[in-house]
């Protein structure tokens, strides 16, 4: 009895397994299993809604028991991958470790956040490529309008009240841009903390924003981003995080308690262990039916593996591709199982969709590009329709009516007080840093006058 194991439930790994269960519904003989190690799916585009706290949490992650009717479900992290064997082992929540037999293996295990260009980004800076990840950045925007609340100190409420993001794409520039919604509608409840003392920053080594979309559209963003008060800094690196600080270069050390990083992915480490052939970013290397080279009963799709196009480069690690990718290689899995005839993948993107914040957005179809409310309305809808139920959509779609209509709920969600670097930052004392020089036209209160004014 032929088992195929998926290894992955984002979108490519859901994806094929749900096509794998059309082809062989039928088919008593074959079996399916899927592995994650979580028991739902993260729907990406949603995660910066999450952060902005435009939709619930578990809004965003829909169950992958929910959606699988043939296919048997493993919560688990996968440890190692023996293709001579062929065997996957698998950690268990109890700390088990299983050996699953299969017959043919799917990789779709996608990437992580690449942090190699900058020293204590990994520690000290916030993404968005988890549910935990959303949460997390949510909860450290709120601990630090908490804190500067609370602080009479200039220089480290300019710290607290700083936001910096780091990455022109898609995750920077939507993330940013709900942040800056929720911090804004969140000062309602902060009375002590001025509109004019926030600031937002956009820092991409790119010469545009969204790169790859109409230059008409990225210069859009850049002059919506900045008639909000985002100050887009272009052909700018971030070198360096700190609990209290980003390195920018140029622009030398910013004081800052919030980084979100978006400035690149890194294919999933578990990786770099499987003998297969890799192109030069670690990503497996397929060919044109989604087989692994030199393992036919082997297929890889999603942002682990390297797709090649017809001209010599390879697809780009999106949700778009990966979609379309697990179409064909269920496709040309269960013709290999069959004995039929395989099909090379081909995909031309549908279009690119990126929300900015504030009711705009840009998109652009084809050739039609527009921005806009119009474009911030199918960016909305589109990935509505994306989501794999009824019940889903229904409720993401409840929470951007009361989103839009009721104050922003300002609850922290419980986490470890290890997770937040405000709280860690403060403990150790780096937001206590000195006021600079004032600037010219300011006065600034002698030390005795401030002290007494810090205890009002």
């Amino acid at each position: 009895m032929p088992h195929i194991v998926v290894l992955g439930g984002g979108f490519a790994g859901a994806t094929i397994t749900r096509e794998l269960e059309r082809h062989f519904r039928r088919a008593d003989d074959v079996h399916i299993t899927l592995i994650s190690r979580h028991n739902y799916m993260v729907f990406t585009p949603l995660l910066a809604e999450v952060a902005g706290n435009s939709i619930e949490p578990r809004h965003a992650v829909p169950p992958l028991r929910g959606f699988l009717s043939k296919a048997r479900f493993h919560e688990g992290e996968v440890r190692a991958v023996d293709l001579g064997a062929r065997v996957v082992s698998v950690e268990h929540a109890d700390g088990r470790v299983v050996a699953i037999p299969f017959h043919y293996l799917v990789i779709a295990l996608g990437a992580v956040t690449n942090y190699q260009r900058a020293p204590g980004a990994a520690d000290y800076s916030y993404d968005l490529k988890s549910l935990d990840d959303a949460i997390r950045l949510r909860n450290h925007v709120l601990a630090t309008l908490e804190l500067a609340d609370v602080t009479a100190d200039a220089a480290a409420r300019r710290a607290l009240l700083t936001f910096v993001a780091a990455g022109g794409g898609y995750a920077g520039v939507e993330g940013l841009g709900q942040l800056v919604d929720f911090v804004r509608k969140a000062l309602r409840f902060y009375p002590t903390i001025r509109p004019e003392e926030l600031r937002f920053i956009l820092a991409t080594r790119g010469a545009q924003l969204l790169e790859g979309i109409d230059d008409q559209l990225g210069r859009y963003v850049i002059r919506k981003l900045e008639d909000r008060g985002v100050e887009v800094r272009l052909g700018v690196k971030i070198t360096e995080v700190t609990t209290a600080t980003a390195t920018l270069e140029p622009g030398g050390v910013l004081p800052t308690a919030t980084v979100l990083w978006a400035a690149g992915i890194a294919v999933n480490p578990l990786l770099a262990d499987v003998d297969v052939p890799k192109d030069k970013r670690g990503a497996i290397v397929v060919d044109r039916a989604l087989r692994v080279v030199g393992h036919p009963n082997v297929f890889a799709l999603g942002d682990c593996a390297a797709v090649p196009r017809g001209d010599g480069t390879t697809y780009a690690p999106t949700a778009q591709n990966a979609t379309r990718e697990a179409v064909t290689a269920a496709r040309n899995l269960a013709a290999t199982i069959r004995g039929g005839r395989l099909t090379a993948f081909h995909f031309s993107a549908l279009g690119s969709l990126a929300t900015i914040g504030n009711y705009q957005a840009v998109a652009q179809f084809g050739r039609v590009p527009f921005s806009g409310l119009p474009a911030w309305l199918a960016w909305r809808s589109v990935y509505l329709l994306k989501l794999p139920s009824f019940g889903r959509q229904l409720r993401v779609a409840l929470d951007w009516v009361l989103e839009a209509i009721l104050p922003t709920d300002i609850v922290q969600l419980p986490v470890r007080p290890s997770d937040d670097a405000v709280a860690n930052a403060a403990a150790a004392g780096d937001l206590r840093v000195e006021t600079p020089a004032p600037e010219p036209g300011h006065t600034e209160a002698p030390p005795a006058e401030r002290e007494r004014g810090a205890g009002r």
